[in-house]
């Protein structure tokens, strides 16, 4: 024994022959009630310990044989504290499994350290850290099977960072299963991560399990989580642990904020649509004398503008300030046309756009009139009735600022949006259950295209099919973006999208002969190696488009359920020989042995 592992032995002697450890409460957070369900006990060695940390405390434990004996001090500490908190929530207690089944281990104590404290045992959930891998599963199944007959609840800590937790999870059937922090963290960021948690959580589900997501420090993690169906949480995002924790959780943390602040990655939600744009302004009815519109626009100087609406809110035309106070201060105005109705002076063909107008179509709309006719205003109406104004400077300011986000996500190759942007629209598009159809572009063969003409070649061909996709979209409603390597997504809002897909294939095919020699147009295809070393012949390049319309799956709640479906569509096209289309119905995503193949071009 080494000096040190010997100064840390006398510690770890003293520390339970003293009882010399603190109890800490970090609390678990019920996403569906918005209040504290639980906490978790924590524990720290002296503070002016090297065996402060509980790694080190534990470990020391471990290598002298008394990781039985720290384990019950650690929870008679914790459960005791607990006590004299008078916390009526759950109590989430650690344990190794390495210590409730030594030989040794006093069975028993749990009960009488919570009877004491005045807990019942269904409020105590005993949690099995895997910190130490788990050797005989069978002597846990009968250790763990005590606590459930006591009336305690048993919970998997760390999944996905200990030894081997799904086959823990598969062996002691917990009531709940916390995920490491790693896939947690900057989730809101991570395809992979979102995966692979909503995996656990369908599978949790399955198996009459909780799912409790640890690590959420941001509110962005919050968010993701939430949008995941996670019904719990853990992390300094609402709590750190504290040996007097909090009692409520503060209400702002779960308040519906100002969207342009929910994402640190881009360009704001809200900001893509002209509801972003609306300001209030009182109009006034078509019945209005001249005399009492000219007495609004004489109070208020700065007002450029004056909706005109009927008795039902509905918008009748528009009064501009200059070209009215020219008339009315003209000579003999006032008494020409003073008591007149405003109706009669308005310009009745002023721009009235809805509030779910996407900006892009705005603009287009706009720039497309004539010089002449173009004001700095527009009407706003939601479900054709009036709702307020927007400005020609704000669209523009909001237009410059989507299309700097664009350009500092687009993918270097095809200059298209990349992950990001399509991201936020994604979720938009679910959260206000827009009539879209997404189809997931795949190339196939491209891998043994790159290895026959290099990826200087290859590179040509990600850029053709780049500017082919964009040539056939609607600019004003659709949205075309690049996710990396040889795969695109359209968000299509046209409703004549499955005309322009086919007229891309048929684009497609037209490049042909821009990317191949002669002698691999004729033999329609190339000679390549394949991974395992043998020659194979490829068929020309080809596009695979897997087609899901939003509006047609009830289940679509969150970006990862579109993207499954999405990408089971795209596996379905690329089952068809050449360029194809396969279009996903909601019974496909049940059965597949029923496809439903809209279109296949051979």
């Amino acid at each position: 024994m080494t000096q040190e592992e010997a100064h840390h032995y006398n510690l770890l002697q003293e520390i339970l022959s003293q009882g010399r450890l603190t109890a800490l409460f970090q609390p678990i957070v019920s996403l569906v009630d918005r209040k504290i369900f639980g906490y978790e006990g924590l524990i720290r060695g002296p503070s002016d310990s090297p065996l402060h940390s509980p790694v080190n405390l534990f470990d020391t434990a471990l290598k002298h044989n008394l990781l039985a004996e720290l384990d019950l001090l650690c929870r008679e500490t914790v459960i005791k504290r607990y006590g004299q908190l008078g916390l009526k929530a759950k109590l989430f207690i650690n344990t190794t499994p390495v210590a409730i089944m030594d030989n040794d281990y006093p069975h028993g104590l749990t009960m009488q350290y919570v009877k004491q404290a005045g807990l019942t045992p269904q409020q105590v959930i005993i949690e099995l850290t895997e910190q130490y891998p788990i050797d005989d599963y069978e002597l846990m199944r009968v250790a763990t099977e005590h606590y459930r007959q006591s009336g305690f609840s048993i919970a998997i800590d760390d999944l996905g960072a200990g030894y081997s937790g799904l086959r823990t999870w598969s062996e002691l059937k917990p009531d709940y299963v916390k995920l490491d922090g790693h896939f947690m963290q900057n989730i809101h960021d991570d395809r992979q991560k979102r995966h692979f948690v909503q995996s656990m959580i369908d599978i949790a589900q399955s198996v009459g399990c909780q799912i409790i997501g640890e690590g959420i420090e941001v509110r962005q993690e919050y968010l993701t989580a939430q949008s995941l169906d996670m019904r719990f949480v853990q992390g300094y995002y609402f709590g750190r642990p504290n040996r007097n924790p909090l009692k409520e959780l503060d209400k702002s943390l779960f308040a519906e904020r100002n969207k342009s602040n929910i994402h640190s990655t881009g360009r704001p939600r809200s900001n893509t649509l002209v509801s972003s744009l609306l300001n209030e302004l009182e109009p006034v009815l078509n019945n209005s004398s001249i005399d009492q519109v000219a007495e609004r626009f004489q109070k208020t100087i700065s007002l450029n503008a004056l909706p005109v609406v009927t008795d039902n809110n509905r918008v009748s035309g528009i009064v501009w300030r200059d070209d009215f106070m020219t008339m009315y201060a003209s000579r003999f105005g006032r008494e020409l046309y003073g008591r007149k109705p405003i109706d009669s002076v308005m310009d009745t063909q002023p721009i009235i756009v809805e509030t779910d107008l996407p900006l892009k179509k705005l603009s287009y709309q706009i720039t497309s009139q004539e010089t002449q006719q173009q004001h700095s205003a527009f009407i706003i109406t939601e479900q054709g009735r009036y709702r307020g104004v927007g400005s020609l400077m704000d669209l523009l300011r909001q237009i410059t600022d989507m299309q700097i986000t664009m350009a500092r996500h687009a993918n270097p190759l095809s200059g298209l949006p990349g992950n990001v942007p399509l991201s936020e629209l994604t979720r938009e598009i679910i959260e206000r259950k827009r009539d879209v159809t997404v189809c997931y572009f795949d190339l196939d063969n491209f891998k043994p295209y790159n290895d026959i003409y290099g990826y200087g070649k290859g590179d040509k061909v990600i850029s053709l099919t780049a500017k082919m996709l964009t040539q056939h979209v609607d600019q004003t409603l659709d949205f075309v973006g690049h996710v990396g390597g040889d795969d695109f997504i359209i968000l299509f809002e046209s409703n004549d999208w499955l005309e322009r897909c086919e007229s891309m294939l048929t684009a497609f095919e037209a490049l042909y002969p821009e990317l191949y020699n002669p002698r691999h147009l004729t033999q329609k295809g190339i000679n390549a190696v394949d991974r395992h070393g043998n020659e194979t012949f490829y068929p020309l390049l080809s596009l695979s488009i897997g087609a899901v319309s939003v509006l047609n799956f009830e289940g679509i709640e969150a970006e990862i359920d579109l993207t499954e479906h999405a990408s089971k569509a795209k596996s379905m096209a690329k089952r068809l020989a050449g360029n194809s289309i396969y279009q996903l119905q909601s019974e496909d995503a049940v059965v597949v042995s029923k496809p439903r193949i809209k279109v296949v071009k051979d």
